[in-house]
């Protein structure tokens, strides 16, 4: 199943499979923070409420500690938030800018493999447009 991320009236529009998602939201939070970027890319293993449960124990023990802001709620709500119909404020685009826009992603994709063209330096772009003009960027 696909997903697109984009904005109203933006120039960018990012189609891509849920595993580009899931990666995308990775490197975010990697990018942020390596131990909690670390363990949140071990969600994917997840299977079982067990599981899951697990992983957020843990996860919450890792954002306990004083590095961490409940400013950054809405990070955290963007990389946990469902795959399908979804939406940040232009507020959370300008912090996700901040935190990716010196990490160089190696020429990674995003996007399907006939679309993909330098998509992570494009998200930085859109991320930045969404701030400045104040828009909330949505996928579906």
């Amino acid at each position: 199943m696909g997903i697109t991320l984009t904005a109203k009236k933006s120039a960018y529009s990012f189609d891509m499979g849920a595993g580009s998602f899931y990666r995308l939201r990775a490197n975010i939070a990697n990018a942020w923070d390596k131990e909690f970027g670390e363990h949140y890319r071990g969600i994917i293993k997840c299977h079982s409420s067990a599981e899951y449960k697990e992983h957020d124990r843990i996860a919450n023990n890792i954002l306990s500690d004083p590095r961490f802001s409940g400013d950054d709620n809405d990070i955290l709500d963007f990389l946990y938030a469902p795959d399908t119909n979804g939406k940040i404020g232009y507020r959370t685009c300008g912090k996700i800018y901040k935190i990716i826009k010196d990490v160089d992603f190696c020429n990674e994709r995003l996007r399907y493999a006939g679309m993909s063209h330098n998509d992570y330096e494009e998200l930085k772009a859109f991320l930045k447009e969404c701030y400045s003009h104040r828009r909330n960027a949505y996928w579906k």
